[in-house]
């Protein structure tokens, strides 16, 4: 029983450890994409559920941050609007509009692999 508890603590540390860097977040769905797999992609598009937005915005407190690569980085912030999509601010480009449920969901780690969790409901 004893032995069974310590496993019990290393795998739960363990777990813990794994998932620590991991930020939960919505990410464009690409080609070959499935549940439970790590990958990176060259040109990802993360808004993140918890890291706040940093621009000086009125509202900001209610929005979080929102990364995207097409050749330069994009940040902005996002937030979701009553339809359910997220409305995504960037500086000095236009506003935009994206379903929620056409993302997948997924932890992004600080390198830009990404552990993919869910697929979209939309959309695949």
């Amino acid at each position: 029983m004893v032995i069974a508890m310590k496993k019990l603590v290393w795998i739960a540390a363990l777990a813990a450890a794994t998932s620590a860097g991991a930020e939960d977040a919505y990410v464009y769905p690409f080609d070959d994409m499935r549940v439970g797999e790590t990958v990176r992609t060259p040109f990802p598009t993360v808004l993140y559920l918890h890291k706040k937005c940093d621009l000086p915005l009125v509202g900001a407190d209610h929005m979080r941050f929102y990364a995207a690569y097409h050749g330069a980085w994009d940040t902005g912030c996002w937030v979701r609007n009553l339809r359910g999509d997220a409305v995504i601010v960037v500086p000095k480009m236009p506003t935009r509009t994206i379903p929620l449920d056409a993302l997948a969901r997924a932890d992004v780690q600080k390198d830009g692999t990404m552990t993919i969790k869910a697929m979209p409901a939309r959309g695949r």
